[in-house]
């Protein structure tokens, strides 16, 4: 799929949250049970809760719109005749498009960048002598600017699979 494909079918919450619930199953969903879900998510309320009306403007949005829009995509299979939608490896691959930053949080790539330039920075007074790192061996310092990579490599990756699609819970954008 082209950028502008992906995007496009991202671009609608509906879409997005059909998708994060089809990847967060092992298998496939019924339209209603996904209507359900979907509901409950847009009305900050649990599947219980969910009125016959506002899972039916989910349904037939669904139904009419955007799953047919995304199986002619490729990113799902869905059979009218039996309301089940599969999603297809296509649809697998878009969950690499929805890491999620919010608010005041810079991007992963620029924290490493920043991270970086403080290891080089380090490495540069460490080269010229500079009189209080010098205290600490080389070795030292090294092994910290390992641990530090380290350490905000597992937080990265913890940090990512909680704000995925397909990850537990509501979708991304629903929290």
């Amino acid at each position: 799929m082209s950028r502008t494909e992906v995007f496009d079918i991202l671009s609608n919450d509906r879409r997005r949250h059909a998708l994060h619930y089809l990847l967060s199953r092992e298998s496939g969903a019924e339209i209603g049970e996904l209507s359900e879900q979907i509901a409950a998510w847009e009305n900050d309320e649990a599947i219980e809760e969910v009125t016959a009306d506002e899972r039916r403007r989910v349904y037939v949005s669904l139904h009419q719109t955007h799953l047919p829009r995304m199986d002619e995509a490729g990113v799902l299979q869905y059979e009218n005749s039996r309301d089940t939608i599969e999603l297809t490896e296509r649809g697998e691959s878009l969950r690499v498009y929805m890491e999620i930053v919010e608010g005041n949080d810079i991007p992963w790539s620029e924290f490493y960048l920043g991270l970086s330039a403080l290891s080089a920075s380090l490495l540069a007074a460490l080269w010229m002598d500079a009189a209080l790192l010098s205290l600490v061996p080389d070795l030292a310092w090294m092994c910290v600017v390992v641990l530090l990579f380290g350490i905000t490599s597992v937080a990265h990756i913890y940090y990512a699979d909680q704000r995925r699609l397909g990850s537990d819970g509501a979708p991304p954008s629903a929290k």
